[in-house]
């Protein structure tokens, strides 16, 4: 980011500090850090009040019609929970409202439970420098005035002028912004490459453009020491205000700091800091200075987002509870969220028997399992017709031939194309229809069904397909995941 790196000797900073209304309703003040041994805020200034009610989340408190879920008890006190604590208070009705920031430290506070998020204030308070930055160096052409003056310069549908004067031995720049329109472009962190916030050179670049209403004013000496002070309100790509506490010598910024507070930021993966919380970033380094700044944790924490017993990094199915972690298919994603499987099993209506691979050739078995890998078959297109891959081996399931059998039907090293490894699912509704079973498969080599009996062989003969009375044995429902409680393959 482009940046002054010394201001013109009129411009040092104000030797007036900024100062924030007091904040009479809450004792200890907003910005304090509390300890677990005595985590509680007292609600003053408002006695007279019948009823106050509170949230220590940030939001904003319901009414209720005056039933309101936290209502203040007759001690005035407030038990705040550990770690960043947004309080915010309602009365009169719900018409009046105010918000504190407190930090709680205990032991159990430290640990993360979430992505780091920063404050967004970070990315509007550098936003603002380099827009201020650029708009001085417009007026003037970055050089030091020679002595008192005026300049201006047009931004947008608005206007920043600049006024030098006198006060004694003392040099004053009055800088007036009113409705000045302009943008600059900062880093903001990578969040897609570093969730954690671990690498704080996974950055991208961010246009911000602002609008800027208010006053700045530098205070020095002739030697260019002194204060710069002021509050400007901006609108844009956020909502908010800054202060500028910066403190000048030898005519440049020497220290110091601006705090950001915001209501509305551009950014999808930060947020601007609760009860808009005027942050201090001290310069140059821009860090985040005060009790309220978040701190990322040295590693990611570990989740189990589901409560299954399985952190979020190594279950198949963080979302959905599945402590078996079942994966029918083997594909990484676990049953509980797999809305697709990879294979079908394949199941005759005679004995409810299922295509298994045996030691050399296909089977059937009465103990249909779609848990076993030899039951498990990937179906695929071949040629218009069908293929069908035993997840076991890898192999397709093909027939050597009529006349060499009668166990004809084996698995043999995939040839697409091949018409002995070609299967036709056609409709087969011998011995009347059955919606479990609603289809035989037909080899395209040659003109017979696989069939099965109680013996467990898979085989065809040339008479096969249309063999009366033994219709069981080739009629088959084909089964995505093996759930034969849904639809099979149709025909």
């Amino acid at each position: 980011m482009p940046r002054l790196t010394a201001l013109p000797l009129l411009l040092a900073a104000c030797g007036d500090e900024v100062v924030r209304p007091v904040d009479d309703h809450f004792d200890p003040p907003s910005d304090t850090t509390l300890t677990s041994d005595d985590p509680t805020v007292t609600i003053v200034g408002l006695d007279d009040e019948p009823l106050i009610c509170f949230t220590t989340d940030g939001a904003a408190p319901d009414w209720a019609g005056g039933d309101c879920a936290n209502p203040l008890t007759d001690s005035r006190a407030v038990l705040l929970p550990c770690g960043f604590v947004v309080l915010t208070i309602a009365w009169d009705g719900g018409a009046q409202t105010d918000s504190a920031n407190y930090l709680v430290e205990s032991p159990g506070c430290a640990v993360q439970d979430g992505p780091v998020v920063l404050w967004s204030n970070d990315e509007l308070v550098r936003a603002f420098v380099a827009i201020k930055d650029d708009l001085q160096c417009r007026m003037n052409g970055c050089e030091n005035p020679s002595g008192t003056g005026q300049w201006s310069t047009g931004c947008g549908g608005g206007r920043v002028d600049w006024d030098v004067g006198l006060s004694g031995l003392r040099a004053i720049s009055t800088f007036t912004y009113a409705g000045c329109e302009a943008s600059a472009t900062v880093d903001v962190h990578d969040y897609a490459a570093d969730p954690w916030f671990q690498d704080e050179a996974a950055t991208l670049p961010l246009e911000v453009s602002l609008t800027l209403d208010g006053v700045i004013t530098v205070d020095t000496d002739f030697d260019g020491n002194g204060f710069e002070s002021g509050t400007l309100d901006l609108s844009g790509d956020f909502v908010g205000r800054v202060e500028s506490r910066i403190d000048i010598a030898d005519a440049a910024r020497s220290g110091g700091g601006f705090a950001a507070g915001c209501t509305d930021d551009p950014l999808d993966d930060e947020v601007c800091a609760p009860a808009a919380a005027m942050i201090q970033y001290d310069f140059p380094d821009w860090t985040c200075h005060g009790a309220i700044c978040p701190e990322p944790g040295d590693e990611p924490p570990e989740f189990d987002a589901d409560a299954d017993g399985i952190e979020d990094a190594e279950d198949n199915c963080p979302d959905d509870a599945n402590p078996l972690q079942e994966d029918i298919d083997e594909d990484g994603l676990g049953d509980a969220c797999d809305d697709h499987v990879d294979f079908v099993l394949v199941q005759f209506k005679h004995g409810e028997r299922c295509l298994i691979l045996g030691s050399s050739d296909v089977e059937s078995t009465s103990d249909c399992d779609p848990t076993d890998r030899r039951q498990q078959w990937e179906v695929f297109e071949d040629g218009g017709h069908l293929g069908l891959k035993s997840r076991a081996n890898d192999q397709c399931m093909s027939q050597r031939g009529i006349g060499i059998g009668p166990w004809t039907v084996t698995a043999e090293d995939c040839e697409p194309g091949r018409a002995e490894q070609q299967w036709d699912l056609e409709p087969y509704d011998q011995g009347g229809y059955e919606a479990r079973w609603p289809a035989r498969l037909h080899n395209v080599a040659d003109d017979f069904c696989i069939y099965t009996d109680n013996t467990g062989l898979v085989y065809g003969t040339i008479v096969n397909c249309n063999l009366a009375g033994s219709d069981a044995g080739r009629k088959v429902g084909i089964y995505a995941g093996g759930d034969f409680e849904g639809e099979p393959l149709q025909p």
